[in-house]
């Protein structure tokens, strides 16, 4: 394979060293679409410990059960089971996966004992078993009434959550470059660290699964950006859940910061106290994001009362947000440029990241992580992970989850991680215990 490419190269001739550089890393990249290992362990996470205690019955089934949503149009019109396109279609299709955890003949002990430690003897592969759509919505339909199916799916996650120690849904929506595969093999495998508690739903949107179809991304997300808004109205309209969690991954976030915004512009007659109480967004995070720095500031604002609690994760330092920048000609949400803002916008961001329902996590900036330009830090660090786990399971302020506040140049308020953190999480476990148990969600009231 190597001789090939090499000659192929040779012929090129007029072509760039840039060109030839994207060219390369697509083929990197693409080829690599193909399998998914599993992340690292979240650090302190332990086989014994309080979080996989939780878990039931896996000694018998320790396969990684996720649903998944999705806008993407269907192989086989007449059945799924071919698989989807990457081309937007005109209805939101829900089901079920399933994905096992490295070799077969391993048992649910060795898969755990494995999975979290620091140092692995062995890569876990994830393997799809199955993936089974139940039933689908409509997207131009105004009326609320849905399908026997998919009445019959909501049935089954509001039965899941009346038994979830975790009674929220967390929303998992990845990045650009992504087929159906990747991006539900990454919601399970958070489900797998989360000790089998949390109800994963990925919304895998069509991305054209290259990175030289970047721009047919951002034009997929454009168009997806209604279909993600129903989703989320799906859920707090048809599941008891006590809060529809968000987490955005890169370019994610071109779906879910304008898909918060339409959700509100849908309802202008309800308050935002009345639209937050009904559709119960909680935790919204966004990891790495790729979308437009300046529009969001004013996106943000718009949407900010109609969920809890908001989270960015930033590294100014990013190589694949600086890559999306110079395709899209401004900066990202997660490598922001501040002198894209006017004085007026510039003050009010400050103003609103003083409050603590915006927090800014500087993952960049904090020096322990040693991050480089890394993108992934939300999966592929320990202690970021960990961070985010605490957030979505215990709805945890970052000063709880053992952040430090930092305030650049005495005004803009940011978080970091201390030098000290694995140590200062586990005196925080010990101190905090009540508070973790007090945490523990229940359903709200029919």
């Amino acid at each position: 394979m190597a001789g090939e490419w090499g000659v192929r190269l040779k012929n090129v001739g007029k072509v760039d060293g840039w060109l030839l550089l994207l060219v390369f890393v697509s083929f990197v990249f693409s080829g690599c679409q193909s399998k998914v290992y599993l992340m690292p362990s979240p650090v302190a996470l332990e086989p014994g410990g309080d979080l996989f205690a939780q878990t039931l019955n896996l000694e018998e089934d320790n396969l990684l059960y996720t649903l998944y949503a999705t806008n993407r149009r269907p192989v086989d019109p007449e059945s799924s089971s071919r698989g989807y396109t990457i081309f937007p279609g005109d209805r939101l299709k829900f089901g079920w996966t399933a994905y096992r955890v490295g070799d077969e003949d391993q048992s649910w002990e060795e898969i755990l004992a494995e999975s979290l430690k620091s140092e692995r003897s062995q890569d876990l592969l994830l393997t799809n078993e199955f993936s089974r759509e139940v039933g689908s919505y409509e997207l131009d339909k105004v009326s609320e009434a849905i399908s026997p199916q998919l009445d019959g799916y909501f049935e089954e996650i509001n039965k899941l959550l009346e038994r979830a120690f975790d009674k929220d849904i967390l929303v998992y929506i990845h990045g650009a470059n992504s087929n159906f595969y990747r991006a539900t093999a990454q919601g399970a495998q958070f489900f797998h660290f989360t000790g089998h508690n949390t109800i994963v739903l990925t919304f895998s949107w069509p991305s054209a699964e290259n990175l030289l179809n970047y721009k047919t991304d951002v034009l997929h997300a454009q168009k997806t950006i209604p279909a993600f808004a129903r989703l989320i109205e799906l859920l707090g309209t048809h599941t008891k859940a006590r809060n529809i969690n968000i987490l955005a991954y890169s370019a994610g976030a071109q779906m879910v910061a304008p898909g918060l915004v339409y959700l509100r512009d849908q309802y202008p007659d309800e308050s935002a106290e009345q639209l937050r109480k009904r559709l119960r967004i909680g935790e919204v995070y966004f990891a790495s994001p790729d979308t437009a720095f300046k529009p969001f500031v004013e996106r943000y604002l718009k949407f900010k009362d109609i969920v809890s609690r908001t989270t960015i994760n930033l590294n100014r330092k990013d190589s694949v947000l600086r890559f999306s920048a110079m395709q899209n000609g401004v900066s990202r949400l997660g490598r922001p440029n501040v002198s894209e803002l006017d004085e007026n916008e510039t003050q009010t961001i400050i103003e609103v990241m003083g409050r603590p329902n915006l927090n800014i996590l500087d993952v960049g900036d904090s020096a322990p992580l040693n991050l480089g330009k890394a993108h992934d830090s939300w999966y592929n660090h320990p202690w970021v992970s960990m961070d985010v786990l605490l957030l979505l399971l215990f709805n945890l302020d970052p000063l709880e989850r053992g952040l430090e506040e930092y305030w650049h140049e005495s005004k803009a308020k940011t978080y970091r991680f201390p030098d000290n953190y694995a140590i200062k999480l586990k005196k925080m476990a010990e101190d905090h215990q009540t508070l973790l148990e007090e945490r523990v969600k229940v359903l709200p009231e029919s």
